[in-house]
This record gives structure tokens, sequence and C-alpha cells, in this order.
């Protein structure tokens, strides 16, 4: 895995920054190219109006991660509960545990642009904690 100062936290809202990311691990690139090509269909529409992709390094924290999207994943946005309460459901469309990554999806608006965001699985131990708990 890449290292802190090699690789910091990517935001991806374009073609250009996707191919360049993509040379950094190869179940990343598999896991991005499929959001792409599904999204593909959707013609007159720049890749960056429907999605962005946000690649967390392995030495960034939950602060950090929640700093680079303006939200917290720790938090119900919509209802206001947080992870460790009894009735906490995240706010997050899906989730996947891949091999080397977790896989968060996020819908944040009604034209239905989204975000996915890739944690490596040796990230932050609390961040890893509460993603492994939704996983299960």
């Amino acid at each position: 895995m890449p290292t802190e100062k090699e690789n910091p936290m990517q935001i991806l809202c374009n073609l250009a920054s996707i191919q360049e990311a993509l040379a950094t691990q190869a179940e990343l690139t598999r896991l991005i190219t499929g959001h792409v090509e599904r999204l593909s269909e959707y013609e007159g529409c720049e890749l960056g109006q429907l999605v962005q992709f946000v690649v967390m390094a392995s030495s960034e924290t939950f602060m950090e991660l929640e700093a680079a999207l303006g939200f917290s994943v720790r938090l119900n946005r919509f209802e206001g509960t947080r992870y460790g309460d009894a009735d906490f459901l995240p706010s997050w469309e899906v989730i996947e545990a891949h091999r080397f990554w977790y896989e968060l999806v996020y819908v944040l608006s009604d034209d239905g642009f989204g975000l996915v965001i890739f944690v490596p699985r040796d990230a932050d131990a609390e961040l890893i904690e509460m993603l492994e708990h939704y996983t299960r």
C-alpha cells in the first residue's frame, strides 16, 4: 500500500484524476472502473456531475475523512443519531467489504449525485471497527 506522503486522500471527480489514481492498486482499479462503466450510460452528463470518488490513505483518520467530505460518517444525516447510539443507522446507501478496501456509497441529491468512498482496510482503527460492524 502507498505511504501517507506518497498518496494522501484523493478526491476524484473527472476521468483524468481517476486514471491517475488507478495506477495505485489493482482492486481499486477494478472497483472504480466498474462504477465508471455503469455511469457511462448517462449520456450528456460529465462524470463529475454524477459522482466523486474519495480514496482515503491508510494513515488518515476519521476526522480527516469527515473534513474532506464535509459531513460525519458517524452521524445519521437525517435523524441526527450517532454511531454508538442504540438506534443509529448509517446514512450510506451501500457498504461493501473487499480484500483491501471498504466501499461506501452515499447518494447526496435527488438528481442522483453521489460519493463513493474507498477506505483501506488498514486505516484508522476506530473507523475500521465501525465499518466492520456494518459489513458483517
